[in-house]
């Protein structure tokens, strides 16, 4: 018995090998046009649409490639149509080569180049298969080698950068790079676009050293720090703080690009050059194809017809926006550093107005506002439900705040003043091993009594301090004065929790991270919800949490040990009472917080960092390369300190002597 009818299996048949190379094209044109926004967009939509289309585009050309392969096996003498059909193998290896916005979905592709190379070998020799087997006396069989040409140097390219992107690759190409050389800090500009990416691209190799896991040596960190410290702006910290994460912002762009395009490989003279020969074939048997199926149109099908040029123009306007992507980037601005042109200006401006490098976003998680909806507590009597239903609340309850310039301020303060003690320590390196550590104990070094809340694991430290920062947040009356470090605070602890719920691999493990959330979250919403006339925000949430810990209600502590288990709300009440008996608790808990952020950017590995450069960026990258790139960094052997550093060409020692005569 058959499925399907005669009729509707031959239509399939028919229509089986154009339907696929159709969709092979729509979806070369979804990959480069969206490929590279996902560096700056967090929408969740852009991520999953170039999720699907990348792992599908590679199998929807090898499918394409093997049903044309078996058509030409059958019947390549039979249908003058397959003659025509036979010239979209070439186009084939053009889609398998991708486009230059995304080369690697994520960096586990780089590692697995060597696949993509056995692919090369495969797909390249089905392609000449088809195009043997349909080999006759027809120009067509002449027109398709400029497009064979074209499509072997995009597979080939895709290939080689996928290899120079891999770790092994990566490492061996720094070793043998040469130390980085500061441009000349004394030049005029004229346009500050211009500046941040010239200083930024002469400070991307430190940041590839620190991604390969390389040591730098101290001179290094000198450099850097001359760079990224700009004397004009030493007596204006918000200028100074714009500034240098604006440093950050191009490097780690750049940073982007090396590990998931191709722009390691086409801003370089070979790749410029090859570039130029796969446009000029693809062009030229554009030509040749035109003049052919003119005069031999009566011989193949109207619809083959129509397919081969779409194919021949999606190709050509594939590559013109692949050009005008390679003229408006820093890459490109950065080789017109130094010509002074017109080319150069309208860059500069067309950068500084419409290029995003990042999403520029904080996401933000807060407990007692996830409590509060009144949706989280359908699944709350089924455990199993619950663990299904808790992530997927935890994913729709995401929100963005914009990473002003008041919190680029406040950390950037810390920062200078962390590297100001340790310049004052001669740069020992012991000293910056526990300058590194702090993760809240040096900011309550003189209040013992709440020391406890940071002598546990990192995690539950985070955990207990985001309960207690929202409830001194809602209950505490703040000073004018203050209203800019309670904002940067109440940002970076639903930043840290945000962390700790969707993407715990940039924090130090948690044993038991599980438990103590679920159990946590699912305590807050039974006494949430249970008070839900009462309970109308988290204002009303703080103070309903306050009194059952304080007045005649059963003591959190209590309903902990009866039902919460391993919850950690108790705890988290019990440090807001006692930061509200302290003088001035809105600094405490800012300091807190922002040494909780530099500990955690600094004990997140680079590779952690760099997976999510594709999903938008993190501000904790940020934070952490800005740390490294002021020398606040156990990658930069002091160690190895050279006896002649101090007599340096580059006048480290008169800048270390004004340094710390900055801060007497």
């Amino acid at each position: 018995m058959e499925i399907f009818p005669e009729h509707v299996r031959h239509l399939w048949n028919e229509w089986e090998l154009r339907t696929l190379v159709l969709i092979s094209l729509t979806w070369q044109v979804i990959l480069i046009r969206h490929g590279s926004r996902r560096k700056h967009a967090r929408c969740s939509f852009v991520s999953f649409l170039v999720w699907v289309t990348y792992l599908s585009a590679d199998w929807l050309a090898t499918v394409s490639l093997g049903t044309l392969a078996n058509d030409q096996g059958d019947q390549c003498k039979q249908d003058s149509n397959h003659a025509l059909q036979a010239l979209w193998a070439p186009f084939l290896l053009l889609h398998l080569g991708g486009p230059d916005t995304i080369t690697a979905y994520a960096l586990e592709d780089n590692i697995l180049w060597i696949r993509h190379l056995l692919g090369l070998l495969v797909q390249v020799s089905v392609a000449f298969y088809i195009y043997i087997r349909s080999w006759n006396t027809s120009a067509l069989t002449f027109i398709a080698i400029p497009v064979f040409v074209s499509g072997i140097i995009k597979y080939a390219e895709r290939t080689w950068v996928l290899r120079s992107a891999s770790p092994e690759q990566l490492e061996e190409s720094l070793l043998s790079a040469p130390a980085i050389q500061a441009p000349d800090l004394d030049r005029s500009y004229g346009n500050p676009e211009l500046e941040y990416v010239h200083r930024g691209y002469y400070l991307f190799p430190v940041l590839r050293r620190l991604y390969a896991n390389l040591s730098l040596r101290f001179a290094e960190s000198q450099r850097t720090y001359k760079l990224m410290v700009k004397k004009e702006h030493v007596d204006d910290e918000e200028k100074q703080s714009n500034y240098a994460f604006k440093l950050v912002e191009v490097q780690l762009g750049f940073l982007y690009d090396l590990l998931y395009t191709k722009a390691t490989t086409i801003y370089t003279l070979p790749g410029l050059i090859f570039r130029f020969i796969s446009v000029l074939s693809t062009l030229s048997a554009l030509a040749s194809c035109v003049v052919f199926l003119n005069v031999h149109e009566h011989e193949y099908s109207g619809v083959d017809i129509s397919i081969t040029y779409c194919l021949f123009i999606g190709a050509i306007l594939l590559e013109l926006y692949a050009l005008v992507s390679l003229l408006f980037s820093d890459w490109t601005l950065n080789w017109l550093v130094n010509k002074q042109s017109s080319l150069q200006n309208f860059i500069c401006r067309a950068l500084s107005r419409c290029q995003k490098r990042w999403s520029g976003e904080l996401a933000q998680h807060n407990l007692l506002n996830f409590c509060i909806k009144k949706r989280v507590t359908r699944c709350l009597g089924n455990d199993f439900l619950f663990r299904i239903y808790f992530p997927m609340e935890l994913y729709w309850q995401r929100t963005w705040e914009d990473v002003d310039t008041d919190l680029k301020q406040i950390i950037f303060i810390l920062l200078k003043r962390n590297q100001r003690e340790y310049g004052l320590k001669r740069f020992d390196y012991n000293f910056l091993k526990d300058l590194l550590s702090y993760k809240g104990d040096h900011a309550l070094r003189f209040h013992g009594e709440i020391m406890w809340s940071v002598e546990v694991e990192f995690g539950h430290s985070i955990l207990i301090w985001h309960i207690a920062t929202d409830i001194c947040y809602h209950s505490t009356k703040a000073a004018e004065y203050q209203k800019k470090k309670w904002e940067a605070s109440k940002r970076i602890s639903n930043y840290m929790l945000y962390l700790l719920l969707m993407h715990p691999f940039m924090l130090p493990k948690w044993i038991n991270r599980i438990t103590h959330i679920r159990n946590t979250f699912r305590e807050a919403i039974r006494i949430l919800q249970r008070e839900q006339l009462s309970v109308k925000d988290a204002a009303s949430a703080s103070k309903l949490l306050i009194q059952m810990n304080t007045q005649s209600h059963r003591p959190l502590e209590q309903l902990r040990r009866e039902k919460a288990g391993k919850s950690l709300l108790h705890e988290g009440c019990r440090l807001a009472l006692q930061l509200q008996n302290i003088y001035s608790p809105c600094d405490i808990i800012c300091d807190v917080w922002l040494e909780m952020l530099t500990y955690a950017a600094s004990q997140c590995d680079w590779g952690a960092h760099a997976q999510q450069l594709r999903r938008g960026g993190e501000f904790l990258t940020h934070v952490c390369l800005l740390m490294a790139e002021l020398g606040l960094s156990k990658q930069f052997d002091i160690g190895r300190k050279e006896s002649s550093v101090e007599s340096q060409d580059d006048g480290w020692g008169c800048l270390k002597s004004r340094f710390l005569s900055s801060y007497k």
